[in-house]
């Protein structure tokens, strides 16, 4: 998961990416290393492990750290989650980019997709370029999912034209495995029921097992979750 943007969902991301592989049995791990905020350890059902990428008071690349993360991906037999937070989203990308990280990863027998965010409102235009980015530095050996998440507001093109009909996405479209679309939920009550799980720090099947949540938010909850795990199954 790679964000240069703090605030456009990315840990949430992350989280629905580790939920959907649980869910289908798969052995998951999960990596933190956002040193700002560490919000993806935050969900205890995760098991999220810290990772420092920076040497200790330091601005400067734990190259060793990296590495040794990077073994792990090559010889565990589990899928790996990686939520990073803006300050590592450049070290990080040159280090997979440079470092040929996703043939050593397809070498392995195994794939490396990269999850990346467009988000609407006042984080459009900084998460657009963040897209352009990494689509454009990225080997054609790493995959690529598009997330179009709405929470704040529209990504549509400045004329009204849809996402897939912009500039930028035309200019990348062959790099797209696939999208995956987070709607824009009502405040009051999808969206309030969803801030109140993220804040107890629980996943979507903890919330529907909890005794803290109404019958109808569960509900609620399952609707929100059922459209993303059914957008995800066929690309992880």
């Amino acid at each position: 998961m790679l964000a240069p943007k703090g605030g456009c969902g990315k840990t949430y991301v992350a989280s629905l990416i580790a939920q959907s592989l649980l869910e289908r049995g798969e052995p998951v791990v999960c990596f933190d290393t956002d040193r700002e905020n560490a919000s993806l350890r935050d969900i205890p059902a995760l098991k999220a492990e810290p990772v420092s990428l920076f040497l200790p008071n330091s601005d400067e690349i734990d190259v060793n750290a990296m590495d040794a993360m990077t073994e792990r991906v090559l010889t565990d037999d589990a899928h790996f989650v990686l939520d990073n937070g803006a300050t590592s989203f450049a070290p990080l990308s040159r280090y997979f980019v440079q470092d040929g990280i996703s043939d050593a990863v397809a070498e392995s027998g195994k794939k490396m997709v990269v999850h990346v965010i467009v988000a609407g409102g006042q984080e459009l235009v900084q998460t657009g370029r963040g897209f352009d980015s990494v689509a454009s530095q990225f080997p054609a050996s790493a995959e690529m999912v598009l997330w179009l998440n709405e929470h704040h507001g529209p990504v549509d093109g400045a004329d009204g034209a849809s996402f897939e009909e912009t500039p930028l996405y035309r200019k990348h479209k062959g790099r797209i495995l696939a999208i995956v679309r987070l709607a824009r939920l009502h405040p009051g009550t999808f969206g309030a029921n969803l801030a109140d799980m993220l804040r107890r720090g629980l996943t979507f099947a903890e919330a529907d097992q909890s005794s803290e949540f109404f019958v109808i938010a569960k509900q609620r909850l399952r609707q929100v979750w059922r459209p993303i795990r059914d957008q995800l199954a066929p690309v992880l």
